[in-house]
């Protein structure tokens, strides 16, 4: 056979080799191609999908115990109010979010009975949220079911916290099982891909093989060249199934083997993508869970609060009655003289009124029912009468009562409740006749159109407050001895004051100043013509 017949031959089975290891080999490659297909379009989507309906979850469970948090404080605090009323705009905003991602997994998922699984456990928590969200708002504003108190109702709503509790987790357990799952199979499919390269690098190095005993030159090149590069990208491959994500994978050319790295790279991408999410979801995860800790501590300290202001007001108003029914029964056996017993009885009933009067406007401020009856008022009448008042109480000889009105504004109308406000003047100054033995109790006014306001600065010499006692003076049942003085008081006087003041939209505070305290109490002196039956809503409703 002439060199020319058999070159032609050897060119002949050369191509016919060639021509089969191209088809196997293609095959092969399309097979492979189409598996990453699969990662990078459902399993690696699927995933993603999979975490944000986790992460959406948990930004909204944190945005639920946000809001049921502030609920309680809201009906007394304008600032936590708002809070709560945030907290609920951003839990329908996370609602929204999760429903989103949960339709964007479900169109991934083609098991149905695990998309509809998750689907159901997602409605059952939403239709509670809406449960608790609705029965906060009703504690916010005041709209509690006729039968109930708000104590059953803040019991009624912990013991729904409780349950979204229990039915988060179970969520959460199945989200993380289901994420687990999936990512298992992507794991068996990454294998499946590398057994397939694996092979295919075989039937091409076999099949390499004979053609290089008929070719050596133009076979061997032709091997080691394909041989080469998918081995190259074997070892790629291992290495990102090993976890090793940060080594980009090469794509240059542009056959079937190119095309093959183009799918290695973008799912790689895909998956450090998927990392950082999850790194960055399980980082937010951690802080949600720091925040709903705080959160328990929290509502613990409330009803520890609730129980220690049970325990004091039934203390308190058991008080006076213990010497109502000493005197009396004395009175009664001849041991005392009616009309002393009459007096003390007399003055200790007064006492009794006026605790039970604390009491009752204490539990309408947290309620959100103490009314206001706003008018226009003379706010220097007011407060002229409170000094007369107190002019009363204490020793001409040794206290001076001193009323230094600002001259230039003596008629000066308020937009205000005036018996309101005259219980604030009387609590201050009352304050201060039981403390000033000697020098002077003094009202200063001060009107700064300008700024809408006018400053009223009532100042005695009775020996100051304790610098301990500051910081919690206006809230409830705090009192103060001074020097041998043991003044009895309900201790719900300032902070009945400061809630009143706070409801007209003012402020009040007190500091020590020589040898006595001054409060200084700061109220707007008009509203808006056209806002001002919104602002009588608003103080209405300021603590429900």
């Amino acid at each position: 056979m002439k060199i020319q017949t058999k070159l032609m031959v050897s060119y002949s089975i050369m191509a016919i080799l060639a021509g089969v290891a191209g088809i196997l080999a293609y095959g092969q490659i399309t097979e492979v191609s189409n598996s990453f297909d699969i990662v990078k379009n459902k399993a690696t989507p699927t995933i993603i999908a999979l975490g944000n309906i986790k992460s959406d979850f948990n930004a909204l469970q944190a945005a639920v115990l946000a809001f049921n948090l502030h609920v309680p404080e809201a009906a007394n605090d304008p600032q936590a109010k708002q809070s709560a009323l945030d907290h609920f705009d951003e839990v329908q905003m996370q609602k929204e979010n999760l429903m989103k991602s949960f339709a964007t997994y479900s169109a991934l998922e083609d098991d149905k009975a695990a998309s509809e699984k998750i689907g159901t456990g997602i409605k059952g928590l939403v239709t509670l949220i809406d449960e608790m969200t609705t029965r906060g708002t009703q504690i916010m504003n005041g709209g509690v079911p006729t039968g109930t108190t708000p104590e059953q109702e803040f019991m009624h709503l912990h013991g729904l916290i409780l349950q979204f509790d229990e039915m988060g987790m179970a969520f959460t357990d199945d989200l993380n099982m289901k994420i687990e799952n999936e990512q298992k199979s992507l794991e068996t499919t990454q294998a499946s891909v590398i057994n397939n390269i694996e092979s295919s690098m075989n039937l091409n190095t076999m099949l390499t093989i004979g053609a290089v005993s008929v070719v050596f030159v133009v076979g061997g090149l032709a091997a080691r060249s394909i041989t080469k590069r998918v081995s190259h990208l074997k070892t790629e491959a291992n290495e990102v199934a090993a976890g090793k994500l940060s080594q980009q994978i090469a794509t240059t050319g542009s056959d079937e083997i190119t095309d093959l790295a183009s799918n290695f790279e973008h799912m790689r991408q895909n998956l450090v993508a998927a990392q950082e999410t999850l790194a960055s979801k399980n980082k937010e995860l951690r802080t949600l869970n720091a925040d709903l800790e705080l959160a328990n501590e929290a509502l613990k300290k409330l009803d520890k609060l609730k129980d220690q202001f049970i325990g004091i007001a039934s203390h308190e108003l058991r008080g006076p009655i213990h010497p109502i029914l000493g005197y009396a029964s004395m009175a009664k056996s001849g041991k005392v003289k009616p009309e002393a017993a009459i007096d003390v009885i007399y003055k200790q009933a007064l006492k009794l009124k006026q605790l039970a009067g604390d009491i009752l406007d204490v539990s309408r401020i947290e309620s959100g029912t103490l009314t206001y009856a706003m008018q226009k008022t003379k706010i220097h009448e007011i407060l002229l009468n409170a000094m007369v008042a107190a002019g009363g109480m204490v020793n001409p000889k040794d206290v001076s009562v001193i009323a230094d009105i600002d001259e230039h504004h003596k008629d000066l109308e308020i937009w205000a409740d005036r018996d309101r406000i005259g219980q604030v003047f009387t609590n201050i100054i009352g304050n201060a006749t039981k403390f000033t033995k000697k020098g002077a109790i003094k009202a200063q006014t001060h009107v700064n159109k300008d700024a809408n306001a006018v400053e009223i600065s009532i100042s005695d010499t009775g020996g100051g407050i304790p610098e301990d006692l500051l910081p919690d003076l206006f809230g409830k049942f705090v009192t103060r001895n001074i020097g041998n003085l043991n003044k009895e008081g309900s201790g719900l006087g300032l902070y009945i004051s400061k809630a009143i003041v706070s409801s007209h939209g003012g402020t009040i505070d007190v500091y020590n100043s020589g040898n006595g305290a001054t409060f200084r109490i700061v109220l707007p002196i008009e509203q808006a013509n056209e806002n001002k039956e919104r602002v009588f809503e608003m103080i209405k409703r300021e603590h429900k």
